[in-house]
């Protein structure tokens, strides 16, 4: 025969009470079938656990062990049920989020901070990867959220815009155009640029090669570059200006001022999930970046 949890609660309950009768009530049963109960847990573990021979109930020796026991099995059981809980409702847990380098200039940063001031018990997981990388790991659940530019064209992703901001220019001090608070299209189309690597951000080289050519015709591209860091070190070199999104003027890069482009289409970050994923801290993390200031 099994020992239940409900014998263990029986007989914890009389072990606090050292009194049948309260503990019958305490447990809202009646005392001839606690007593009958406790019999056949004394019964099951081959050991009385109680001495009724006074006026008081008393532990034995083999009681007395295992009252510590059961009370640390039950203190057991009960953080265990907070645990599951709290990782039903996202208080705890591990939450892996993916990103592209624009994103981190522009939404990463503020959002972790807002994530981690409301759940701060959350093991938090950031990656800065490529769009195909972000991908692979949202589809075999590597990663529970990611930040892209251009659509990953999985059916088993699910895409939100969650940031849209215009176009800069990053121009070289001492440039012809330096000075303008304001350039057009037309403008920098005539200039050579600095692009990143299209395999890189491809969502980001695609909107600036449709820029120029829907303005200039003809792409003059000096350089190429695997990050954004890259192409500023390389503008602030002299060897071209380049169109990035407006949160890069954040990173104040040495010899590199940056104008308006004027008109300017919008460039969205988008937000990468799993149709199939349950994690319930995806929502409070795009809460967190939806309560970016401005």
């Amino acid at each position: 025969m099994d020992v239940e949890l409900r014998h263990l609660r029986y007989f914890l309950a009389v072990a606090e009470e050292l009194h049948f009768g309260r503990a019958a009530e305490r447990l809202h049963i009646a005392q001839p079938s606690l007593s009958q109960q406790i019999r056949k847990l004394e019964s099951m573990i081959g050991a009385e656990l109680f001495d009724r021979g006074g006026r008081s109930v008393e532990l034995t020796a083999a009681g007395e062990a295992l009252r510590a026991r059961v009370r640390r099995t039950f203190d057991d059981v009960e953080e265990a049920v907070a645990a599951a809980r709290d990782a039903d409702l996202g208080i705890i847990g591990s939450f892996s989020v993916g990103f592209i380098e624009t994103a981190a200039i522009g939404i990463v940063p503020g959002a972790v901070r807002r994530f981690r001031e409301s759940h701060p018990r959350v093991g938090l997981t950031l990656r800065e990867l490529s769009i195909r990388d972000q991908t692979d790991g949202l589809i075999t659940g590597a990663l529970d959220l990611g930040f892209v530019r251009a659509e990953p064209g999985h059916g088993d992703l699910v895409v939100e815009r969650v940031l849209e901001e215009s176009f800069v220019v990053a121009v070289p001090v001492g440039h012809r155009l330096a000075g303008r608070g304001r350039l057009s299209p037309a403008e920098v189309a005539e200039e050579s640029l600095i692009v990143i690597e299209r395999e890189e951000i491809p969502g980001l080289y695609d909107e600036t090669m449709t820029i120029i050519r829907e303005y200039g015709g003809a792409v003059h591209i000096a350089q190429k570059a695997t990050s954004i860091l890259a192409v500023l070190g390389l503008v602030a070199a002299g060897l071209g200006l380049a169109l990035l999104p407006a949160a890069v003027r954040d990173l104040e890069i040495a010899r590199i001022e940056y104008a308006e482009l004027d008109p300017s289409p919008r460039t969205a970050i988008l937000a990468v999930r799993h149709r199939g994923s349950r994690s319930p801290h995806i929502e409070p993390f795009l809460e967190a970046i939806r309560q970016r200031p401005g």
